[in-house]
């Protein structure tokens, strides 16, 4: 199992905006990437500009073909000049968990 956590910071004035996308991105994951177990992208509650997902998937090819593919580029087209610095990304291998 591969875990993912990814922090999001957007510019200011594009937080709502942001969010929007990152919603959309996830709406897309649920019903197109059935080895994507968990997908979820949390807005903080100390700064609304602040996002942060957690994300499970099966094995290495399945993060693969989530990185690599066409709408996590759109994505990536869509967010740029709207966030506030890069995404910080760590990935992990699961050992154990209660979801």
């Amino acid at each position: 199992m591969v875990v993912v956590v990814a922090k999001v910071k957007a510019a200011d004035g594009h937080g709502d905006e942001v969010a929007g996308k990152l919603s959309e991105m996830v709406a897309w994951v649920g019903e197109n990437e059935d080895d994507t177990l968990t997908y979820a992208c949390n807005r903080s509650a100390e700064d609304a500009n602040v996002f942060l997902f957690f994300e499970r998937y099966t094995d290495q090819a399945a993060f693969d073909a989530h990185m690599g593919s066409e709408r996590f580029a759109q994505l990536a087209g869509d967010l740029q000049d709207k966030l506030d610095g890069g995404v910080e990304m760590g990935v992990y291998e699961e050992l154990a968990a209660k979801i």
